[in-house]
């Protein structure tokens, strides 16, 4: 086959149309391009949101953590003051006694703080004075409380 010769309409039509296909090419080349930076945008943010989401959980969990931390502690002190309340010994009062003598025999020391601390525990059951106290009368001898520890 021969190929038939163009005129010069038909050589320009060619080149128009070559040139518009051209430009069509780089504008959806363009436009590829921006959709591709915008996809990766997308992701990146999607990415930022997966971390945002698991520093939000880790968080919750902490705080979470914190809450059982803190009960366990006030378990822990609940349990350590009834430990505390059971540490009473309970003594019947003789002839014998005293204040100085049961502070001996219970803290190790006969000073005033150690047997004052026996009467003011018992005072509501005592009286308002140290020496009302009877024979055959229960009171209690309260733990050592850490001040007057040595």
């Amino acid at each position: 086959m021969e190929e038939k010769k163009k005129n010069i309409f038909q050589k320009a039509v060619d080149s128009i149309s070559s040139r518009d296909e051209k430009e069509a090419m780089k504008s959806a080349q363009a436009e590829a391009a921006k959709a591709k930076a915008k996809l990766e945008e997308v992701k990146k943010e999607a990415e930022e949101a997966k971390i945002e989401a698991a520093k939000l959980r880790n968080e919750a969990r902490r705080e979470e953590m914190k809450d059982k931390l803190a009960e366990a502690a006030a378990a822990r002190a609940a349990e350590k003051e009834r430990a505390e309340a059971e540490k009473v010994v309970k003594h019947v009062w003789t002839n014998e006694d005293t204040y100085a003598s049961l502070a001996f025999k219970h803290y190790g020391s006969i000073q005033e703080p150690y047997w004052r601390l026996i009467y003011e525990h018992n005072k509501d059951i005592i009286g308002d004075h140290p020496n009302n106290i009877r024979t055959g009368l229960e009171i209690e001898i309260p733990p050592l409380p850490p001040e007057l520890e040595k």
